[in-house]
């Protein structure tokens, strides 16, 4: 629903008109004092809150958030609720869909800051000739705008739901379409791959035919990747667990990735470890491409086993996420590359969580960005 449209549903349900708005604007003067230690205690309960303080990087994004927040609670008594302002806090809702902020909380911060903003006017408001009826219609206008926007800003979680609904619905249909054609896209590029190799063979000496050579033998290996991911889509299969050697799945894994002038570090433990090595070998493959594509000069591959634990830690020096690329990483058909499907971190994600693992990404406070997987090998 329009954010506009449902507003003014809610106000006429409500009983929200002028003189409510008028009551506001009245009390913005008390209350504007009190808006930064309101901020504080806000943010005090939500650092207390692991899940909701993971969604923030580090301290100086919450400090920018918190003069945000003192903006929004000074306008709250603006007393002008037009479409500007109304659009303002759908901006805002879709915003913590971005960062997948968990919906419920939603609704427990503003009732948290329903009950501060109640502490800082009641101590004003019979000091400034407010009466006791004033300050009780002056609540009762309050709630009802906390309401309204509430309402609107739970409105984007239900958009972004049925968003992800109908991308459920389009790769449903493309798994149905990897499934028919990827096996007969195969069979060409396979023929191309082969011929490339006897080309190579042929044109050693001329160093430009042997670097065009080079660059379709790279598209092949791109466009069977691709293929791997929607077939791997498809199938959606249990992993099959078997012993394998940590070492030769690294190097297996790490034999399909492009040449690239920047530098590829490894720390790979000895030992066996029981997983499905095809899918495993798929997330690494998946992780430290994207690292080096990311990277502005090295990557860094640690793989440990340990106490019948994987832990695979994949490091860049690049740029980083951005607040909404972290949110959507390992959503399907999400993508920050020009060229990128948005599939490979989705499937990725997939493969962990079928070995009951976990897998995460943050940015790192010196620049470059980390992924984590953590699997259990038994």
């Amino acid at each position: 629903m329009d954010p506009v449209e449902l507003y003014e549903e809610l106000s006429r349900d409500l009983g929200f008109g002028a003189e409510e708005a008028a009551l506001l604007r009245r009390a913005q003067p008390l209350v504007e004092p009190h808006a930064p230690e309101i901020v504080d205690r806000f943010y005090e309960v939500l650092s207390a809150n692991p899940t909701q303080r993971a969604v923030f990087d580090d301290d100086a994004q919450i400090e920018r958030q918190k003069v945000h927040l003192r903006a929004w609670i000074v306008s709250l008594f603006d007393g002008e609720y037009d479409a500007a302002y109304v659009q303002r806090r759908a901006r805002i809702g879709r915003a913590h869909v971005r960062i997948r902020l968990p919906q419920r909380y939603m609704v427990s911060m503003m009732n948290l800051l329903r009950r501060n903003l109640r502490l800082a006017f009641d101590d004003e408001a019979p000091q400034a000739g407010w009466s006791a009826e004033e300050i009780r219609r002056l609540w009762c206008a309050l709630d009802q705008l906390l309401d309204i926007e509430l309402a609107v800003m739970l409105e984007t979680f239900r958009d972004d739901y049925d968003a992800r609904l109908r991308t459920s619905e389009r790769l449903a249909s493309l798994g149905k379409l990897a499934a028919s054609i990827g096996h007969e896209l195969r069979n060409p590029l396979a023929v191309i791959d082969s011929s490339t190799h006897l080309l190579a063979r042929r044109c050693d000496d001329d160093p430009k035919t042997t670097k065009h050579i080079d660059r379709i033998r790279e598209q092949v290996a791109r466009s069977n990747h691709i293929i791997t991911d929607l077939l791997e889509l498809a199938r959606d299969r249990p992993p099959v667990r078997e012993p394998v050697e940590l070492g030769e799945l690294v190097h297996l894994a790490l034999a399909g990735l492009p040449r690239t002038d920047k530098s590829l570090r490894t720390n790979v433990s000895e030992g066996l470890v029981v997983v499905d090595g095809s899918q495993l070998r798929q997330v690494i493959f998946n992780l430290v491409q994207n690292a080096l594509q990311a990277a502005r000069s090295w990557v860094q591959l640690d793989a440990v086993v340990s106490e019948e634990r994987l832990r695979v830690v994949v490091t860049d020096d690049g740029p980083g996420f951005t607040l909404e690329a972290k949110a959507n990483l390992f959503e399907p058909l999400y993508t920050t590359k020009v060229n990128g499907v948005g599939l490979g971190l989705w499937l990725s994600k997939r493969i962990v969580e079928k070995h009951d693992g976990v897998i995460q990404a943050q940015s790192l406070p010196e620049g470059g960005a980390r992924f984590e997987l953590d699997i259990p090998t038994e």
